[in-house]
């Protein structure tokens, strides 16, 4: 590709698709990481912010010792931190399965893309047996 089609040709804007699975690629990255379990200062705030904690701690630990609404503002304090694309994120879970060894849940955000403020609702399931998330995509429009 030259330099050309990469940064100075005019682009097709009506792919508003492309910033939404961005954002969609990039959560699934978030939900599958685990983070580092180095306890770092709190004084640290940009290496708290940095790719050395990214992702989640301890997914499994995190759902078998929180209650529902703590684990919710968990997730969503993860995915406000990690994706600044998003606002007035909302994390709802769902029920847990007895046979099914996951977390459900869905994530509701205003997403910022080149065409403005999306409304965004991503259904998604982390599964605890390989860390492996599947997310789907839900709109209001």
């Amino acid at each position: 590709m030259s330099f050309w089609q990469a940064f100075i040709q005019p682009t097709d804007t009506s792919t508003s698709n492309g910033d939404i699975e961005d954002i969609k690629y990039h959560l699934t990255r978030l939900l599958e990481s685990e983070a580092s379990l180095v306890e770092i200062d709190d004084r640290f705030t940009e290496l708290q912010r940095s790719n050395f904690r990214f992702g989640i701690e301890d997914v499994q630990l995190l759902s078998a010792s929180l209650d529902q609404t703590q684990l919710a503002l968990r997730l969503e304090r993860y995915i406000t931190h990690f994706e600044p694309r998003l606002t007035k994120v909302l994390v709802e879970l769902g029920e847990r399965k007895e046979n099914e060894n996951a977390i459900a849940f869905s994530i509701v955000a205003k997403a910022k893309t080149d065409q403005g403020q999306k409304d965004l609702i991503f259904d998604s399931k982390i599964s605890l047996n390989n860390l492996k998330t599947l997310m789907t995509e839900d709109s209001y429009e």
